[in-house]
């Protein structure tokens, strides 16, 4: 990054640009459904628990079914190719555990991973012309959005309920510069640990 990313000048101007691009306009709404998103989730979950079921017996006896190292599995297959299961269902998941702590850790770090993987599959996908073609046209909004406001993207991507997987596939068919994005990929732990901290303090 420049050294003058904090230069007034060049702040009014990004500014100036995401205001006219309609960022601030998209990042208000994803605001928005990720804070109803959130309270649909814990309310869904309360009112179930309170008089309906115990959602703790039926999480369990599902998962009995299933050994953890397949959840994982699942998990990170999810978070490196199209990310078609939300991640906070494996976060609930973590409840179950003497150290949910710990899995979340463990969830946050294939997700970082996950998101790298996907990333070195865009540029291998980018380069078959038909592929290319496909996802492109598929995708083309995010593509749109990526170009127009590039890393602050990418970092929304990776905090709020934007497909990640999707555009860190999208960041390696752009070409967007690989170091920056093992940074911004961070906050996708971040996201982990937060929903973490609602999700446990709001269900126990």
């Amino acid at each position: 990054m420049s050294s003058n990313f904090f230069d007034y000048t060049l702040m009014l101007r990004r500014h100036r640009y995401y205001l006219r691009t309609g960022f601030y306009t998209f990042l208000l709404k994803n605001t928005v459904k990720v804070v109803a998103a959130l309270l649909a989730i814990v309310i869904v979950f309360l009112v179930l628990e309170k008089w309906i079921i115990d959602l703790d017996t039926i999480f369990d006896s599902v998962f009995q079914q299933i050994k953890d190292w397949v959840v994982f599995l699942i998990f990170t297959l999810s978070e490196s190719v199209f990310g078609l299961i939300p991640p906070d269902f494996f976060i609930i998941w973590a409840r179950k555990f003497n150290d949910p702590w710990l899995i979340i850790s463990l969830l946050a770090i294939i997700s970082y991973i996950g998101g790298v993987i996907s990333y070195i599959w865009g540029k291998w996908v980018g380069s078959i012309p038909k592929v290319n073609s496909y996802i492109t046209k598929r995708y083309k909004v995010h593509i749109i959005k990526i170009r127009r406001w590039g890393a602050v993207f990418i970092l929304f991507a990776a905090l709020f309920p934007i497909p990640y997987s999707i555009v860190c596939v999208l960041s390696g068919m752009l070409n967007f510069p690989f170091k920056i994005f093992l940074l911004l990929g961070i906050a996708r732990i971040v996201r982990f640990f937060a929903h973490g901290a609602v999700l446990f303090g709001l269900l126990n």
